[in-house]
């Protein structure tokens, strides 16, 4: 702290002054003897109006911290365009009772590169409405206490105690926040990447795999602020990504994919992309019938649904597994030349046969045995093989 001692009333004004008056002004103390200073206003004699006390410059500025802010704020972005601030000032002085001058505050609020120079009162909390969303610029809003009473005097022009400076007694580094508004919930966009397009149900097309790919996009977001996604396959929460998206491990029948983007702010889109999509069973060894347990023989084939078939020669060799309220049924084999053919059927209707045959390879083809308007069937589905002395290969089954 910078203590000034009191200078010596000036001769004209001694002459005219009394012993008695004089002896009610305290003499001048040094200044590393004074007391820290809390305040720049003096104590002054209730009948003359002058100063009783040893004049200062209270150095310590009060400092400034914000407090609430509503609505509450994520990673800088607001998901309104109104804003609430609340603050608060504090003093630090130390010394004997402290300073207990009123602080008051002034305030800027701006989203221009440059920072305005003016200032405004103000008070907590603020209020800023009709906030301009995603805007190039953010907002900043800056805060600063000021020491109210000392600020208003300034000891460089007091008559009695003229200092040759006066230090700042405004908060030399306010509090500020920096943030963006978005109140808008963004828009998802998705497409289930697939290479078989599935005419009878676009709505829930057949994939030919027991994975997918999903390409979710948000009309928010960009290379620096990607957009985040909150997805749900048959109501789980699922990992999901901007760009594509894998499901992997994928059981046999129906699913439901939803994927909602969040923005930045937090939005949340109310209106999901949604997927739905059919999985083919696999077929494999274990739907052998007990009579052809060692008929049946997996082969590996990275071009097949599941990265393998299953393959016989034996006539009547027969692949069974239970189905209900079914209408369509598709086979998914390969295709070839010298390959044999197959009976398909469920429960004890009519047999449906599939010739495996073909001049081309194939390494995965889809057969459609019974389509979407037939009538439900229940029961075993049965695959059997109808042809002698050719080979039979099987991938997978779509029966829904």
């Amino acid at each position: 702290m910078r203590h000034i001692s009191t200078r010596r009333v000036g001769a004209a004004f001694a002459a005219v002054l009394t012993a008695a008056t004089l002896s009610l002004v305290a003499p001048p103390a040094p200044a590393d003897a004074a007391d820290a200073c809390t305040s720049e206003v003096q104590p002054t004699d209730p009948l003359l109006g002058l100063p009783t006390g040893t004049a200062c410059d209270d150095t310590v500025p009060p400092t400034t911290t914000l407090g609430a802010v509503t609505p509450a704020m994520s990673g800088g972005w607001l998901a309104s365009t109104a804003v609430t601030i609340a603050f608060t000032g504090a003093h630090t002085d130390a010394g004997p009772g402290g300073d207990t001058d009123p602080i008051s505050y002034q305030c800027q609020f701006f989203n221009s590169a440059i920072a305005p120079t003016a200032w405004q009162a103000c008070t907590s909390p603020v209020t800023y409405d009709r906030l301009e969303e995603r805007s190039a610029t953010p907002y900043t809003f800056r805060v600063r206490a000021i020491d109210t009473p000392d600020s208003a005097h300034d000891i460089t022009t007091d008559p009695f105690f003229a200092a040759p400076a006066d230090l700042p007694d405004i908060d030399q580094t306010p509090a500020e926040l920096v943030f963006r508004a978005d109140a808008t919930a963004p828009s998802t966009f998705g497409l289930l990447r697939t290479n078989y397009y599935d005419q009878d149900r676009q709505d829930a097309p057949m994939v030919t795999a027991p994975k997918v790919q999903i390409r979710l996009q948000s009309n928010e977001g960009g290379p620096v602020e990607v957009p985040t996604y909150r997805c749900r396959l048959d109501d789980r929460s699922v990992p999901c990504n901007d760009g594509l998206t894998a499901l992997r491990g994928l059981g046999a029948g129906m699913h439901d994919f939803t994927a909602a983007a969040v923005d930045p702010a937090g939005n949340v889109d109310p209106t999901p992309f949604a997927q739905r999509f059919f999985v083919p069973r696999n077929l494999t060894a274990d739907d052998a019938a007990s009579s052809s347990r060692g008929d049946w023989r997996r082969v590996r084939s990275a071009g097949s649904f599941a990265g393998d078939y299953l393959q016989a020669t034996a006539y009547g060799a027969t692949l069974s597994f239970p189905v209900r309220n079914i209408r369509a049924i598709r086979l998914l084999a390969p295709a070839g030349p010298r390959l044999g053919k197959v009976d398909i059927r469920v429960g004890q209707g009519a047999w449906m046969r599939v010739s495996l045959a073909s001049k081309d390879a194939q390494r995965l083809k889809i057969y459609q045995v019974r389509d979407e308007l037939s009538g439900l069937l229940a029961g075993p589905l049965q695959i059997r093989v109808a042809s002698r002395n050719r080979v039979v290969r099987v991938d997978a089954v779509m029966a829904r």
